[in-house]
């Protein structure tokens, strides 16, 4: 079984959405981060739980939470939590922050 790997970035990603949620009440931001962690758990559990879009990338809407998604990929060594990303982003500004993130941790492992 493949481990999981964080691109960097994923943790200010996670203090990002924390903070949206946070501005709603510290009630809701501390039930996305149950959410968020049960995603995860979920994640690393069943990897193959996401079909691949196109680029390979997989989302994870996060429940109860929809504005968020978890995007991960399978690379040879591992699979990569490229980011918790807003739903509500441009799809083409998505999809070059997780561009970013692989290259990052390509160069990162060789």
């Amino acid at each position: 079984m493949k481990l999981f790997k964080e691109a960097e970035g994923l943790s200010n990603d996670l203090q990002a959405a924390y903070d949206y949620y946070k501005a709603y009440s510290p009630q809701t931001a501390q039930r996305f981060l149950v959410a968020y962690e049960a995603a995860e758990r979920t994640l690393v559990n069943h990897p193959q739980i996401c079909r691949p879009r196109r680029h390979g990338w997989r989302q994870m809407v996060i429940r109860r939470y929809p504005n968020y998604s978890i995007f991960y990929k399978e690379l040879p060594g591992c699979w990569l939590l490229g980011g918790i990303v807003s739903t509500t982003s441009d799809p083409d500004a998505i999809q070059a922050l997780l561009l970013i993130r692989e290259v990052t941790q390509g160069s990162r492992e060789t």
